[in-house]
């Protein structure tokens, strides 16, 4: 069935050009192990978790069973990491299609520690720690029963990996990613105390990473053996200058629908909110907020449209978008190309530029781009796969 011009473009080959920037910024034996949930941050797990597992990746990190399922169904075998919430009517699944579980809490350790030995079976598992972003881990005060069950468990528990998340890697004169650093380094030393080898550890996410090569190796407190990015896989970080460097993943397009010339006075969309200071060329556009143009981009953001960029104009609806197309040097017609974020004509708009005039963060927009908008998936420069809900 013919689909309408909205959609996502999805590179691949600037994925890998991304994996292997990043992977050079780090010390000889310190790994990727890249975060694919979300629907790999809205640009398809599929295809993305196949093309990361050809550049090397030996591990993928995902939120939730679910993701870890759908990597399965698409004969992904490469061990899958569930790192957020793990239900007890869950584990039969994750043991099925042989995801590796997080511990976060005593409670939740527990409910592995008795459904393996229920099933009889032995599971990996990497504990997750709270060294101050407080949210799911194990304090420190936790540590001691924790430990207390392991030692316990140890013929159904293998402490593999041991991890945690930053909070505020991404401020360079917050001290708290030093904190944070101490406080992991004192509780995985208490963990090998009692025994425990585990083989990956991970805390650096993509801030972390972009600040020094392994922000957590270099400090000389522990060793890490994998750095965490998920943004900078897909999309330049802001605030980093190697960052830069950083292709985008994904682009996301429409096409010119209407044009209308209006005369100055005229009102437009919901509330009449924008005014035409002018005569106005108007550009409407078939994408709306159930698309993923986020509604607080109204009269906030841009397009481009013929390689320049156009102003919003009047608040974004729900399925149509209305363009400010008066300074282009030739009225736009019908069909003509329009990015609400990627490059066109030479020039580049930025996720991080559409997130930074919506008040929000590059995750949030790419997450946000919908289900009913189709993924079209690259690779060299070729469609190979086409993603949507109505094919």
């Amino acid at each position: 069935m013919p689909l309408r011009p909205t959609h996502a473009v999805v590179d691949l080959d600037a994925l890998g050009r991304n994996w292997r920037h990043l992977a050079g910024r780090l010390p000889e034996g310190v790994g990727i192990l890249p975060v694919v949930k979300a629907d790999a941050y809205g640009h398809g797990a599929r295809p993305v978790a196949r093309r990361l597992v050809e550049e090397g990746a030996a591990m993928l990190a995902v939120a939730v069973v679910e993701e870890g399922m759908e990597l399965r169904g698409a004969a992904i075998a490469t061990p899958v990491l569930v790192m957020g919430w793990i239900g007890p009517n869950q584990l039969d699944a994750l043991v099925i299609h042989g995801l590796t579980p997080n511990a976060h809490s005593p409670e939740q350790l527990k409910e592995l520690i008795d459904f393996a030995e229920a099933k009889d079976v032995t599971l990996p598992v990497h504990l997750k720690l709270d060294t101050g972003m407080t949210r799911l881990g194990i304090l420190p005060d936790q540590l001691r029963d924790t430990i207390d069950l392991l030692r316990q468990a140890k013929k159904r528990i293998f402490l593999e990996g041991v991890f945690q998340n930053f909070a505020s890697a991404d401020e360079a004169a917050s001290a708290q990613t030093a904190q944070q650093s101490r406080t992991f380094a004192e509780m995985l030393a208490a963990i090998r105390a009692a025994g425990h080898a585990p083989t990956t550890i991970h805390t650096d996410n993509s801030a972390a990473m972009l600040s020094g090569p392994s922000s957590t190796s270099k400090n000389g407190l522990f060793e890490t053996s994998h750095v965490r990015p998920g943004l900078a896989l897909y999309a330049r970080v802001p605030g980093f200058p190697f960052s830069e460097s950083l292709a985008d993943v994904m682009s996301f397009v429409s096409v010119v629908d209407q044009v209308k010339r209006v005369p100055a006075g005229t009102r437009i969309g919901y509330g009449g909110t924008f005014v035409c200071r002018r005569e106005t060329t108007v550009a409407v556009v078939p994408a709306g907020y159930a698309d993923g143009v986020p509604r607080s981009l109204s009269e906030k953001g841009q397009v481009l449209v013929r390689g320049r960029r156009c102003p919003i104009a009047g608040r974004i609806s729900m399925d149509l978008t209305a363009v400010d197309a008066t300074d282009l040097p030739e009225p736009p017609r019908r069909g003509d190309p329009v990015a609400f974020f990627g490059a066109q004509g030479g020039v580049r708009l930025g996720v991080e530029e559409a997130a930074e005039a919506a008040g929000t963060v590059p995750w949030e927009i790419l997450c946000g781009v919908g289900p009913r908008v189709p993924r079209i998936i690259l690779r060299g420069g070729i469609p190979v796969e086409t993603h949507s809900k109505f094919l």
